[in-house]
């Protein structure tokens, strides 16, 4: 034990005392984000602003009498210029496309009439509308004006009946304002619980990675780890040693990178709505132990990587498909529903921690899956680590001799 403390603090005295590794590793991440998220929120924002306030661009073609007063509204957000049957509709459409113009609505010449002689059975005047659905504004033009027509329609099916209520057969939560069953706290959480669990994890592996090859490799690489493997303390110490620091490191660098992210995502997607999570002490307490055996696992695996590598470069090198992995890993729990997984699901190791995060987020993670993942994590982790503690006492391995 005395070893590993040894081995322990001096990796840990490695990394505080080093004011480039701080800033490389805690400072600059955090401030990178809160930049990156509030800029993501302020041109999302900007970019809300200009759809809301952009008057549409509108050209309507042989519009029947009346529609003007009908349309006032929607006048009101739309800059709208109407033309006859001999206007020349096909540079509109050219407009429509190129981005300079919204929409274009076209009646037929004989709309009036086809409505007041219209009998069961006939075919309906069909307005048609073009609009580019790439551009924003184009599709909200549409979207109001189609808005409007239903008003429109309205007023003409009661100058015909008098009433549209002779239309109208039944009517859906007309006088229900309790429609809507759900739990507040899961709906508030649901997005955050789809995202968070990848970003948790990606930026768990990104710290351990750094850290990790360096810490190995780098040392290999310095000749460092040659001094230390001739001093007094056992191998197993060393290794023990190294990885416990490591998946400390890990832990606070995760841990940081989240608190930034918390702090800035809601900026970010304030136009979503409310975005806050609130745990119970029960959840914070899972999130811990996922977290901490992840760490565990991800430190064995950089580990078992840079153990065989001889530089630190070839160590990134061996480690990007394991990162790439992740990567998979977290984009797959994204989209993979709420819908209940199988309990196989949760013996898969990294795939099912980023699983029991999203699920742990959301209120619905029970114990069984949670200890499959736990158990499932520490074996895959200490597996790995009897294979660094091999690959310590392989002179081959840690002198390539």
């Amino acid at each position: 034990m005395n070893g590993i403390r040894i081995i322990f603090n001096k990796e840990m005295h490695r990394v505080w005392k080093d004011p480039k590794m701080i800033l490389s590793l805690f400072v600059v991440p955090v401030v990178m984000m809160i930049l990156m998220y509030g800029l993501i929120g302020m041109l999302g924002s900007k970019s809300e602003k200009d759809v809301q306030t952009h008057r549409s661009i509108v050209r309507i073609q042989n519009a029947p009498e009346g529609l003007a007063d009908e349309l006032k509204p929607f006048s009101e957000e739309a800059e709208i210029q109407y033309l006859s049957s001999e206007d020349d509709v096909e540079s509109v459409k050219t407009e429509i496309y190129e981005g300079k113009t919204d929409l274009l609505v076209i009646f037929p010449e004989t709309f009036s009439e086809d409505i007041q002689t219209y009998q069961s059975g006939m075919p309906h005047p069909d307005v048609k509308t073009y609009y580019n659905p790439s551009e924003t504004y184009s599709e909200l033009a549409r979207e109001r004006f189609v808005g409007s027509m239903q008003e429109y329609e309205k007023t003409i099916l009661e100058k015909r009946f008098g009433s549209v209520d002779v239309l109208t057969a039944f009517t859906i939560d007309a006088t229900n304002q309790e429609s809507q069953i759900m739990d507040e706290k899961k709906a508030s959480a649901a997005y955050l619980s789809m995202m968070l669990p990848y970003l948790i994890t990606l930026l768990l592996f990104a710290g351990t990675m750094s850290l990790g090859t360096d810490t190995i490799s780098g040392e290999k690489e310095r000749g460092t780890m040659a001094s230390m493997l001739v001093t007094p303390v056992k191998r197993t110490s060393i290794v023990m040693g190294k990885l416990l620091a490591l998946t400390v490191l890990s832990l606070i660098s995760a841990l940081v990178y989240i608190i930034s992210m918390v702090i800035a995502l809601p900026k970010a997607m304030s136009g979503l709505g409310d975005m806050s999570i609130t745990l119970d002490a029960g959840q914070i307490v899972m999130i811990a132990f996922i977290m901490l055996t992840l760490a565990f696992l991800y430190v064995a695996l950089v580990g078992i990587v840079a153990v065989y590598a001889r530089t630190v470069k070839e160590a990134a090198s061996y480690v990007s498909p394991i990162y790439l992995l992740v990567i998979v890993a977290g984009i797959i729990t994204m989209f993979s529903g709420n819908d209940g997984h199988s309990w196989v699901e949760y013996m898969i190791p990294i795939y099912n921690s980023s699983l029991a995060l999203g699920d742990v987020l959301s209120g619905e993670l029970e114990i069984l899956p949670f200890v499959i993942t736990i158990l499932s994590s520490v074996v895959a982790g200490g597996l790995l680590t009897a294979g660094i503690a091999k690959a310590f006492g392989n002179e081959h391995v840690m002198f390539h001799a």
